[in-house]
């Protein structure tokens, strides 16, 4: 089943006197969304008992929990000690994630760091393949792992290279933020066409239906320059994309189902109803 929700707290909730995630799921559930996705972009830092509260207010909803792990990851890294920090960024995240009582984790792979860009994602390869052995030692074998695609050029996540990673274990399914994806390739993602060439087809080649069905996706209209992405914006801007008509009428021709989570600057609630309303219509 298709679900959508935002990534993160929309400014509308706290204006209306909101302050904590135990209260999100109630707020979801009376806007008719699915899913928040919880973000330990600084850190792993939510107390077993709280993230246990969560998990618990968010089935009373009916709301499903995603996460998505530090940013300070980076698997193309060349410190050890940097790299088991790395390692211990998604497991902990993986950790807390099973406590909210959901089962997809989200991360960003790394960047060049200075690196030719085989080099840099060969290691990465190398070590999401050491992560991935850890996580299922530890008993983590029913959550799915989503590396993402990233926005600028320096970093590890175009298209072909979450293709490839998620090649890597059966738990790994690929994390699309189409904005970043648009921000790569300049402002090319107009049509239902574009993207089918530049990201479905590809994937649905290579992956196959059902890793591609149940993919993880981000979506936002982000600005880009020639380095790629700048910052996120709204629904409301009109001179950057992509716009979400056209995927959404390649997800209802293709018969995907993605979990779909807003990433809109201070709108995401109100962004992903907006592409909630937008994907019915056309069912």
């Amino acid at each position: 089943m298709i679900k959508f929700g935002p990534s993160g707290n929309s400014q509308s909730f706290f204006d209306e006197g909101h302050e904590h995630t135990l209260e999100m799921p109630a707020w979801l559930s009376k806007r008719n969304l699915d899913i928040f996705e919880y973000s330990f972009g600084r850190g792993v830092m939510v107390p077993s008992e709280t993230a246990k509260k969560i998990g618990q207010e968010a089935s009373k909803y009916n709301i499903e929990i995603t996460a998505h792990a530090p940013y300070f990851i980076n698997y193309a890294g060349t410190d050890p000690e940097k790299m088991e920090k790395s390692y211990n960024h998604l497991i902990n995240s993986v950790r807390v994630e099973k406590l909210f009582g959901g089962n997809r984790v989200v991360f960003h792979s790394g960047s060049e760091t200075g690196q030719d860009r085989d080099t840099a994602f060969n290691k990465v390869k190398e070590n999401v393949q050491i992560v991935m052995e850890k996580i299922v030692n530890l008993g983590y074998t029913d959550v799915m792992i989503c590396p993402e695609t990233m926005g600028k050029y320096a970093q590890i996540g175009t298209v072909e290279e979450i293709i490839e990673l998620c090649k890597l274990h059966p738990q790994l399914y690929p994390c699309v933020d189409f904005g970043h994806v648009n921000c790569l390739l300049q402002g090319a993602l107009k049509t239902t066409d574009d993207y089918k060439k530049y990201i479905l087809d590809p994937m649905l080649n290579e992956l196959g239906f059902e890793k591609v069905k149940k993919m993880h996706v981000h979506f936002s209209k982000i600005e880009f320059g020639p380095k790629g992405e700048k910052r996120h914006l709204t629904f409301d801007d009109e001179k950057y994309g992509p716009n979400f008509e056209p995927l959404a009428k390649a997800l209802f021709e293709y018969k995907l189902e993605p979990y779909i989570l807003s990433e809109s600057a201070g709108t995401q609630a109100e962004d992903a109803w907006t592409m909630k309303q937008i994907y019915n219509s056309i069912k």
